[in-house]
């Protein structure tokens, strides 16, 4: 007999919907957001002095999968407009097997381009710098294990000894590119859906004069 107090409990507070749109490759956005609020809210225990230092592994990789899950949800979204409107679009087959970050930039520097984004106004000022940033992030926690595990599968440490990261100097770079990223996430969304609703409206018209 299952022990679930937790699942399907009619109760007007505490609940939490997953797939809420039936269509949960749209909800990349959605997760990316709760852990990077998730993450801001526990690194703000790092302005003081009284913290542990394994507080602050939750706040590392809680940013760490945001910003796999935003990057993700631009891949997804804007290879879906790119392919609506006829522009060469990335291939995304494979886009949740792996947790790599610099895998999925050549894609996201295509989007970029076709939208005619760049990151000029922000602190990285480039893509390239930008990329260069994502880089160091995966040059630190290539598969999404460092922040999670003090050992790999091997037995051996995953990061040097003494290996030390500065959480809230981390969470405000973090924070303004997630912000950004979720930005351009959002505008790839509204974009399709005006797109495929003037494709839509135009397909009516052309079959109203037909008729």
């Amino acid at each position: 007999m299952s022990f679930k107090p937790f699942i399907n409990i009619a109760s007007p507070t505490g609940n939490v919907v997953f797939n809420f749109r039936g269509n949960p490759i749209r909800d990349l956005g959605a997760f990316a957001s709760g852990y990077r609020k998730a993450a801001t809210a526990l690194a703000t225990a790092f302005n003081d002095n009284a913290y542990a230092d394994y507080e602050g592994y939750p706040v590392l990789y809680l940013y760490r999968h945001s910003l796999e899950l935003y990057l993700k949800a631009v891949v997804y979204r804007g290879a879906e407009l790119m392919g609506l409107i006829g522009t060469d679009m990335p291939v995304i087959e494979k886009l949740f097997q792996h947790h790599g970050l610099v895998r999925l930039m050549p894609a996201v520097r295509a989007i970029f381009k076709a939208m005619k984004w760049d990151f000029e106004g922000t602190e990285f000022q480039s893509f390239d710098k930008f990329a260069a940033f994502v880089e160091s992030i995966e040059s630190i926690d290539p598969g999404s294990y460092a922040f999670r595990y003090p050992i790999n599968p091997a037995g051996e440490a995953h990061l040097p000894h003494h290996f030390t990261v500065n959480v809230p100097n981390f969470s405000k770079v973090m924070n303004a590119t997630l912000g950004y990223l979720e930005g351009a996430a959002d505008l790839l969304l509204d974009t399709f859906q005006s797109e495929a609703e003037a494709r839509y409206e135009l397909e009516q018209l052309m079959a109203q004069d037909e008729n």
